[in-house]
């Protein structure tokens, strides 16, 4: 198991959230076993979505929600922003607080980590120029890497892991470690 910080800055350009530029972008897909195609990269436009997705944090992420999920056990709905993968919600834990999340299966090892990496780097270069130090742990089933800036920002988290027979890739924005 590897566990190393690197300081990260971020530097961000606030831009809507859900907007797209007319800017030509590549994105790297993959290919689920429901033949749905998922995003596993941060494109260059996207580092203005991460910026929006912590500022929107505070709102309780309120301008990418749309229909709530019927579930009596939690507060969740459904986003029009979708990091990774097809299915992103935002979640109330107890205390009120929301958290941003996605998630999406990912087919082999050598995918699952080569993804994680590659997502990993560009959310690095994302998160430059203002502080924020960059956590991550692996083990032979699971690569977690985690970007706090303070107390009162909210905490990113990449985490993949060994599900089964399969692999799954999450990505989080959540309450603060200070809260």
């Amino acid at each position: 198991m590897k566990n190393y910080i690197i300081p990260s800055i971020v530097a961000f350009i606030l831009a809507g959230c859900t907007s797209k530029t007319n800017q030509t972008t590549t994105t790297t897909t993959t290919t689920t076993t429901t033949n749905q195609s998922v995003k596993t990269t941060v494109t260059p436009d996207e580092c203005s979505t991460i910026s929006n997705l912590i500022s929107s944090y505070e709102s309780g992420f309120n301008s990418i929600k749309t229909d709530k999920v019927n579930n009596q056990f939690t507060n969740q709905w459904r986003t029009s922003a979708h990091m990774i993968g097809a299915n992103c919600t935002v979640t109330l834990n107890k205390s009120e607080q929301a958290s941003y999340q996605c998630q999406t299966p990912v087919n082999t090892q050598t995918q699952t980590i080569k993804s994680h990496q590659k997502l990993a780097k560009q959310l690095r270069q994302c998160l430059t120029k203002t502080g924020w130090l960059e956590s991550q742990k692996e083990t032979a089933s699971s690569i977690y890497s985690t970007f706090v800036l303070d107390t009162k920002t909210p905490v990113i988290t990449l985490a993949t892991n060994q599900e089964g027979n399969g692999f799954s890739s999450r990505f989080e924005i959540a309450p603060p470690l200070g809260l």
